[in-house]
């Protein structure tokens, strides 16, 4: 199963999610940005996919911030 790894990080003053190569959005704040990451994690954990987000920090290494397991059906007894 693959993971999708959402990556936080400043460029031209404007923070950036990405997925791989790909920018899916500019925010004008890192909390936005994070705020997007975070729904576009938890809507790949609501699909059943792997998801993690990482956050570039000043010195340009990411850093793992959330990772996100898909869900898991449950039952219930009555």
């Amino acid at each position: 199963m693959s993971m999708h790894e959402y990556v936080v990080r400043q460029q031209g003053g404007l923070w950036g999610v990405w997925l791989g190569d790909r920018l899916l959005s500019g925010q004008p704040s890192q909390m936005e940005a994070l705020g997007l990451a975070e729904a576009l994690a938890g809507a790949a954990a609501a699909r059943g996919e792997h998801a993690k987000i990482l956050v570039g920090d000043l010195d340009g290494e990411p850093i793992e911030f959330w990772a996100s397991q898909p869900i898991q059906p449950t039952t219930e007894m009555a």
